[in-house]
């Protein structure tokens, strides 16, 4: 009889979808094999979901009822477990910024009112205490320090740090005084921390999470006057709607974000920009837009002046253009040509960037099977779980569920052992 009267019931019944549409929806959104499609029966009997699926649930009824729906609620009488889904620094991450759940569309509103500017916002305060010079060095030591946060395998400790120093500087922006040059740096480091907040969020799987503080990060460079600091922010809202099978919503967001700095001319952000674009349109089998795309994203040669790039931005390097290439290719199905790139740019990053050989490795598997490799597909499978056993990353587990179900088709001993080993990873 408890079927009849959960919260999870009502809303399947207000949403007319039978469980195993529900599965169908987190299977979408989340990556195929994320649960199987009989799993919300046993929820609708009491079973309460493991780990991250119970947030997930609760995003996809919010986000298609458009009310809040918690895990909590659908999942009363049910304590946390020890991994919270949601960690204590996005509990709080976008405070002053959107209330409720936001919506693609809401970022691509944001997006639009960026690139027309029409009110940015006041960047002078009189009213408080002036804010103090130790916090402003303080708060630009940390911020260096952090922008190396992506590459750690604990993105929580790094959410935590990038969090509780974003908070401090909108502390110091609503409470004290300062003349315009202090307000605009304090509100760069809040464009900048929170778009590391939502990077790693959604390193985590946490949408909705990663959303707001993109919101608030857009806010804040928009208030700033930093268009390229905003439009970088808006790709990265752009790649996160690529990762939702939202291609449309995502190729809409990166063409505004290269509007905005459009006279900006090619450096290292316009390179950027280009090379999202382009997995973008790979994604949507735009061909020659991907093909052109990617002659637009060459950043500036060893010999450029590096002190002219902007410092949040100066992990982009040839190893990484070259890196969002070969995914391109790999999109459209051109396996020999993702091969090249992959394997040059995972070359070229050396030892550094663990998180991205991981995901290229993946890629590299996956663009080896298309080719029939199924021995050199293992081998970079095995290479890529190696660097997984220290990571945390909601990417790598879609791509490796992918590559498990493709490596089980292949009738042969390194397919079977490659496809066990990935089970593995998945069950711990």
């Amino acid at each position: 009889m408890e079927e009849r009267f959960s919260l999870l019931a009502v809303c399947l019944d207000r949403l007319q979808w039978s469980p195993e549409r529900l599965a169908g929806e987190l299977n979408k959104r989340f990556g195929a094999g994320t649960i199987s499609s009989k799993a919300p029966y046993n929820w609708l009997k009491g079973a309460r979901p493991r780990r991250r699926l119970p947030y997930q649930v609760a995003e996809v009824l919010t986000e298609c009822l458009g009310e809040p729906i918690s895990a909590e609620a659908l999942w009363p009488r049910h304590p946390h477990g020890g991994e919270a889904p949601i960690p204590a620094a996005f509990a709080s991450a976008s405070q002053g910024g959107p209330r409720g759940p936001v919506t693609v569309k809401a970022l691509v509103n944001a997006a639009v009112d960026w690139l027309v500017d029409d009110d940015p916002g006041p960047l002078v305060r009189a009213e408080g205490q002036r804010v103090p010079e130790v916090m402003i060095r303080m708060l630009s030591v940390r911020v260096r320090q952090l922008r190396g946060m992506e590459d750690i395998g604990n993105i929580q400790v790094g959410a935590e740090w990038a969090m509780q120093e974003c908070r401090l500087a909108r502390m110091l922006i609503l409470e004290c005084s300062y003349d315009e040059q202090v307000g605009a740096y304090l509100h760069r480091i809040v464009a900048e921390l929170g778009r590391l907040g939502g990077w790693l969020a959604a390193e985590l799987g946490l949408r909705q999470p990663s959303r707001s503080c993109y919101m608030t990060a857009l806010a804040a460079a928009r208030t700033a006057r930093d268009r390229p600091l905003a439009a970088y922010i808006i790709s990265c809202m752009a790649y996160q709607t690529l990762w939702e099978g939202r291609q449309e919503e995502g190729l809409r967001l990166i063409g505004i974000a290269r509007n905005g700095i459009d006279g900006d001319g090619r450096g290292t952000v316009q390179a950027l920009l280009a090379a999202r674009e382009a997995r973008i349109r790979a994604a949507l089998g735009d061909v020659a837009g991907c093909d052109r795309a990617l002659d637009e994203a060459e950043p500036p040669g060893a010999s450029a002046d590096r002190r002219a790039v902007p410092p949040w931005v100066r992990w982009v390097t040839p190893a990484v253009i070259v890196g969002d290439a070969g995914r391109s290719w790999l999109d459209l199905n051109r396996f020999q040509k993702a091969e090249q790139c992959l394997e040059r740019s995972i070359a070229l990053l050396g030892e550094s960037r663990p998180r991205d050989r991981m995901l290229h490795l993946a890629s590299l598997a996956a663009a080896r099977l298309g080719r029939r490799e199924a021995e050199g597909a293992a081998e970079a499978a095995e290479r890529a779980l190696v660097l997984a056993e220290t990571m945390t990353s909601h990417r790598a587990h879609i791509r490796f569920a992918a590559l498990r179900r493709r490596f089980l088709q292949i009738d042969g001993a390194a397919a079977r052992e490659a496809a066990e080993r990935i089970a593995e990873y998945s069950r711990s």
